[in-house]
């Protein structure tokens, strides 16, 4: 597919876009907040090397990163001014010496710099993107050889989303819901269209695992969470025996020579 131009108008309304979704979502107060704990458990087994680009903040995606002693060098991209404020706050008031670099650019205007990265995290961003194909391309070649792209993304197949086409809520598992509108989401994939959508683009999957058994939406699994922090370990435990029923999805992919 043909790189997506885009024009200045369109990255105007984009932009106004992601800044309006970044004052709007405050992951701290949110059950995204404890999956993306479990998201960086997962992440942190399969660093390959210590120089790391994120793709999007949410602020404690970021602090959550330098705690992993592997990475030396992080560099963070996102297009919205709010994020970019909200990490360097988080990692001011948790005084944290790590190597940190933020650039504030849409991904697709990012200067991707070629083998240079030996990871590139992407947690919950890729169905923001009409057409991935197009980062994706970056991304492999951004990668040294034998770096690892870290994708995490809303799982179609699971459970709460099965049970939302049980319940009239949604038409199929891959139909955008209200909340996937309201943060500007463009897919829902399962495993399989992403395994495809990576091969497809010059990439071979080396790992990849389920994350959390979720089914409830997430204001009430946060309320779980606050009555017995135990019961979200759980989830995540069973989780493993049946993975294509979590609520998110995690794909280790390296490119192919």
């Amino acid at each position: 597919m043909a790189e997506e131009k885009f024009s200045q108008m369109d990255k105007t309304i984009l932009l106004s876009k992601l800044e309006e979704i970044s004052k709007d979502y405050s992951i701290l107060d949110d059950f995204d907040s404890i999956l993306l704990t479990y998201n960086i458990r997962i992440i942190q087994e399969q660093i390959k090397g210590c120089r790391v680009l994120e793709l999007g903040t949410s602020g404690l995606s970021s602090f959550l990163l330098t705690s992993i002693g592997k990475i030396k060098e992080l560099h963070v991209v996102d297009a919205a001014t709010n994020s970019l404020k909200k990490a360097r706050e988080m990692l001011r008031e948790k005084n944290i010496q790590t190597n940190v670099l933020f650039f504030k650019s849409l991904w697709e205007d990012f200067d991707f710099k070629s083998n240079f990265y030996s990871d590139i995290i992407w947690i919950r961003g890729i169905e923001h993107v009409k057409h991935p194909e197009n980062i994706l391309t970056k991304i492999r070649k951004s990668l040294i050889p034998q770096g690892r792209l870290h994708i995490i993304f809303p799982n179609a197949l699971s459970l709460h989303r099965r049970l939302g086409v049980y319940m009239g809520l949604l038409k199929n598992p891959s139909s955008l819901s209200e909340r996937d509108i309201k943060y500007g989401h463009f897919h829902v994939f399962d495993r399989f269209q992403m395994f495809s959508i990576l091969k497809d683009n010059g990439f071979s999957i080396f790992s990849w695992a389920g994350i959390i058994l979720k089914p409830l939406p997430n204001s009430k699994m946060m309320e779980l969470y606050k009555e017995n922090p135990k019961l979200i370990e759980a989830l995540f435990e069973i989780g493993k025996e049946l993975p294509d029923y979590c609520a998110e999805i995690y794909i280790c992919a390296t490119p192919e020579k």
